[in-house]
């Protein structure tokens, strides 16, 4: 079952909820479960009366939910405005009112720590979105009504907006994760041709090897240190086999340009082209189509 949700936070009304006057209810501690919130991983997760609860400040969706504070009654507001489903929450109750109606809730909505955790199940039920459990890894992945959409771009869409989307995720590390040791300003992908879901990003001398797997997270499988003079080289997990044929984007982070261009099955690069991305039409941009290159990673689903 994949549902979810997401809200709007804005930090003058965050501030107000943080120190408003409630009951602070006991909780477990965080649940066994790792819980991904738009491809990262949340680090505060409360597990109560057996249910998993989320901060507030987890939700960001601001095309599609608006949040508000009323101070007087302590209550959350959330309003999923494309869905029209309009939720109240408040502090301590184990209902919540849904478009003029009470609702029973799984959890209380608990504060803790001066932050607000509310049950992941009934707003991922309520306000769209997708929530997957995976049992045996021991995992929750979920994802905003918006970041949804980005999600079956990045799994079966266009392969040049996917690849926008997959240099955006939240990169997530193994234990140890190897830091950059060099310097510089320019941050390099590099995708084997015609894919979306696997590329290497060298930042400082460190190269990144990253896949991203069914549930959209992307997962750093490989680091290594490119040559560099007077500096040990390092290596950390399962390095990946030769990419083959190959794409790259160079994001000139200081001099505001990219360029990009080809890698043959040799090793070989040809730079096809360059832009300044202080134009108008080229402001944050970094991957471009790249002639005769179709996708063949996309999922099926």
């Amino acid at each position: 079952m994949r549902k979810c949700y997401s809200l709007l936070i804005s930090a003058f009304l965050l501030s107000v909820l943080v120190v408003a006057p409630t009951t602070i209810f006991a909780a477990a501690p965080a649940t066994s479960f790792n819980v991904y919130m738009n491809g990262k991983q949340l680090e505060d997760v409360l597990l109560l009366q057996g249910r998993t609860l989320v901060p507030l400040t987890a939700f960001d969706d601001p095309t599609r939910l608006s949040y508000t504070y009323d101070a007087n009654s302590k209550t959350v507001n959330i309003t999923n405005k494309v869905n029209k489903v309009s939720i109240q929450l408040s502090g301590g109750a184990q209902e919540a009112i849904m478009n003029g109606k009470k609702v029973k809730l799984d959890a209380q909505v608990t504060f803790k720590g001066g932050r607000t955790f509310v049950p992941l199940r009934f707003l991922s039920e309520n306000l769209g979105g997708s929530v997957s459990y995976d049992k045996e890894g021991k995992k929750v992945v979920v994802r905003t009504p918006t970041e949804q959409e980005r999600f079956k771009t990045l799994m079966s869409g266009d392969l040049t907006e996917a690849r926008k989307i997959a240099i955006r995720l939240p990169l997530i590390y193994g234990k140890d994760a190897l830091q950059p040791q060099g310097e510089g300003f320019s941050i390099q992908y590099t995708f084997p041709k015609g894919e979306t879901l696997r590329y290497y990003q060298q930042y400082k001398g460190l190269v990144n090897y990253v896949e991203i797997n069914a549930d959209g997270l992307a997962e750093v499988k490989w680091q290594g240190d490119e040559p560099q003079s007077g500096i040990e080289h390092r290596e950390k997990g399962n390095k990946p086999a030769d990419l083959g044929e190959a794409v790259y984007f160079v994001d000139s982070v200081m001099s505001d340009y990219t360029y990009y261009g080809t890698i043959d099955k040799l090793g070989k690069s040809t730079e096809l082209g360059q832009f300044g991305r202080l134009e108008e039409n080229n402001k944050g941009k970094v991957i471009v189509p790249i002639d005769e290159e179709k996708r063949i990673d996309a999922s099926k689903d």
